[in-house]
């Protein structure tokens, strides 16, 4: 496996899409708040990681109720206001932090309660 910084690319084995909020008009030209998959490459390979104990307490430090972690490659077109889908589930972005010099996101998000 190959490491890049903090991301090794053998863990980053998951699928997950990204969602930006988007408000469309209805046919009587109300807005409708809705997700959409993000335009630019919506679908990426991530490491996912469930945050316990300590690391779910440091976690709640840096980024209010974050539950969960995903790291990705970097890209410059993620921000808080989105969400992560993954396994059919919704994950509200609480913070995203830089790994290295532009080598990777950690994105701290915390599940939607159905």
């Amino acid at each position: 496996m190959r490491a890049v910084g903090f991301l090794v690319a053998g863990r980053m084995d998951r699928r997950i899409t990204l969602q930006s909020f988007t408000e469309t008009p209805n046919a009587i030209g109300e807005p409708v708040k809705t997700w959409a998959n993000l335009a630019s490459v919506p679908d990426m390979w991530a490491e996912v990681t469930p945050l316990r104990g300590a690391e779910l307490f440091a976690s709640q430090q840096i980024a209010g109720e974050a539950d969960t972690r995903f790291r990705v490659r970097y890209r410059d077109d993620l921000g808080a206001e989105m969400r992560v889908v993954y396994e059919g589930a919704n994950y509200d972005i609480q913070s995203i932090l830089e790994i290295g010099r532009e080598e990777g996101l950690e994105i701290l998000a915390k599940k939607e309660q159905a």
